[in-house]
């Protein structure tokens, strides 16, 4: 036998806006706050020349990043330990490359989606001609495997056009925006 819940209906008041207010933003700009303890758990584990970002430290930034609007202006605050300018400068390169690449993968996914969305309308349109001009001289099951095929093509370009450049570009925003982060480093004790 199942049980009730002992509340039923319960409301939760959860505001999102005073969440961020209260531990991600001062004077009006989105902090993400890293703790760094060695500058090698910035980097992947096997990453000899320290290049690239472990996806751990992405995804924290990324999941932190995506609940500010993209016309909030962002800043990466580091704590970690006094570490040289030198250290300083490299990760600041490191972040925003990371972010630039994104950039140009988002940007390339786009492309692609606008040639095939553009293919598949074409084709959509020629099928839909085809069908029409051979209405009348075929069986109606050709007819109708002409028109099932036009559809699908055609709500498969208009899907990628409508859903799916969509959410690339919102993504593409997001990139930008912590490509545009500024990064602040916080030297604890």
């Amino acid at each position: 036998m199942r049980r009730k819940p002992k509340r039923k209906n319960r409301k939760i008041k959860f505001s999102e806006k005073e969440y961020l207010k209260k531990n991600y933003l001062r004077d009006g700009k989105g902090i993400i706050p890293i703790e760094l303890n060695n500058i090698s758990d910035l980097y992947m584990k096997y990453d000899y020349k320290k290049l690239e970002l472990s996806d751990e430290f992405c995804n924290y930034v990324d999941e932190i990043a995506y609940m500010f609007s993209v016309d909030t202006d962002l800043i990466i605050e580091i704590h970690c330990p006094v570490i040289s300018e030198e250290d300083q400068e490299k990760i600041k390169k490191s972040i925003k490359t990371n972010y630039g690449i994104e950039i140009d993968d988002v940007e390339y996914d786009i492309h692609l989606q606008n040639r095939r969305s553009n293919f598949l309308i074409v084709l959509a349109s020629v099928l839909m001609i085809i069908n029409y001009l051979i209405d009348g001289y075929v069986t109606d099951f050709i007819s109708d495997c002409f028109s099932v095929v036009w559809w699908i093509a055609i709500w498969d370009g208009i899907e990628i056009q409508l859903i799916d450049k969509v959410d690339n570009k919102y993504k593409r925003l997001n990139c930008q925006q912590l490509y545009d982060a500024k990064i602040e480093f916080v030297f604890d004790k």
